[in-house]
């Protein structure tokens, strides 16, 4: 499976993808999408969300769920049976995370080796940046005076705002998945 967020950002099944993007940008992507409705949704979201509200989709295969502490978030992601994970990322889930960090990066790149898993943040953060260093692709959208720009690097980190980026540039190195 495979959708197309923005001309810049397609997401394919089998990856965990870390996107950084406006939220009108991702609600168009989510609400414009008609062939998410064949597929198993789930929507993880935390204490807070942002897009939530804006989402306008109504099928059956549409799940939310709402982790309020990271042991949640844990399970849920464990638990999923859903063909495209959406998880929307809270830092307030994070404060005092210290070693579960690695863990939660490790469920959702293990939840994307049978689904499409998204986590979504509006703007970098810290803990953001950490958990992108197990995810196959990540992308970043900015609004600028000319519109909209994409920036894209590969496995382990995120890129500047700016210009598109290479891997090179993060000095950072994966383990394989072999």
């Amino acid at each position: 499976m495979e959708f197309e967020l923005h001309p810049s950002v397609t997401l394919e099944s089998g990856t965990f993808s870390v996107v950084t993007a406006p939220e009108e940008l991702v609600l168009r992507g989510l609400n414009g999408t008609p062939a998410l409705s064949r597929f198993l949704f789930l929507y993880v979201c935390g204490n807070y969300s942002r897009l939530l509200t804006g989402i306008r989709r109504r099928s059956a295969h549409f799940e939310v769920r709402r982790a309020f502490t990271l042991f949640q978030l844990l399970t849920i992601l464990r638990e999923a049976h859903h063909t495209v994970l959406f998880v929307e990322h809270d830092p307030g889930l994070y404060e005092d995370a210290g070693s579960l960090l690695p863990e939660v990066a490790g469920a959702l790149a293990e939840a994307a080796r049978t689904a499409l898993v998204v986590l979504y943040a509006p703007r970098q953060d810290p803990t953001l940046s950490v958990l992108a260093r197990r995810a196959d692709r990540v992308f970043c959208v900015e609004a600028g005076e000319k519109g909209l720009r994409a920036a894209r690097a590969g496995r382990g980190g995120l890129p500047p705002g700016g210009d598109q980026t290479t891997l090179e540039v993060f000095g950072w190195a994966a383990p394989s998945r072999a």
